[in-house]
């Protein structure tokens, strides 16, 4: 499968007959080609997660995109004319050849409280995605997408979560509030504090795209 990335915490993510998208949120500028697209899961309410004007842009070019994300956001998109399928607690999707775990958590802490509710993303044995929070989990994955910046971030709870998580690779993922220079400097932390031979840290900067298969 190959993955793309776009903008600050936007995920593509291509078997070759489907393409699955993660949060196509304010700070993403899509790609031109949108076909195809048969699962787009928005994990938050937040704009840079959660962008209507996207959205739509997807489905003009993927009418029968199933839409999954919580209920806020679920309630947002009905003013927007937009099915959307609200997630509380965990639900198990298959959809276009993928299966997707989604599971209700609260966001990261954010001065002294969670704002609101995301959603974890766990596609098959892939790539586990836990939007803005250090939810660690218990499957074995191909990829880690590690956030790596954010008002909510410490660089410490990233390298706690990437420990935790059994992958071959770490992606850096919601990382567009950085210059490069700051991408570097967190990338470099992170990557040196794996200390694990066996995983590698990948950097895809917008537009960017990796084959995993």
């Amino acid at each position: 499968m190959k993955v793309s990335k776009y903008g600050h915490a936007c995920l593509f993510i291509d078997d070759g007959n489907s393409v699955l998208v993660i949060d196509p949120g304010d700070f993403t500028d899509l790609p031109e080609d949108l076909k195809n697209i048969s699962i787009l899961v928005v994990t938050e309410d937040h704009y840079d997660h959660f962008d209507p004007s996207n959205i739509k842009k997807i489905l003009e070019q993927s009418p029968d995109a199933k839409i999954y994300s919580t209920k806020a956001v679920a309630e947002a998109l009905k003013t927007e004319r937009i099915v959307c399928n609200a997630v509380e607690h965990e639900k198990v999707i298959s959809e276009g050849g993928f299966e997707v775990k989604l599971s209700e958590n609260d966001h990261a802490v954010v001065y002294g409280s969670s704002p609101n509710r995301v959603l974890t993303v766990t596609v098959g044995d892939f790539l586990y995605y836990p939007s803005d929070s250090f939810v660690e989990t218990n499957d074995k994955v191909k990829i880690l997408a590690l956030p790596t910046s954010g008002p909510w971030f410490k660089l410490s709870e990233a390298i706690d979560l990437m420990k935790s998580t059994e992958s071959e690779f770490v992606l850096a993922t919601h990382n567009g509030l950085n210059n490069e220079t700051g991408n570097e400097v967190a990338h470099r932390f992170i990557d040196m504090h794996s200390k694990d031979p066996a995983k590698e840290f990948i950097y895809l900067k917008d537009g960017e795209s990796k084959d995993f298969s």
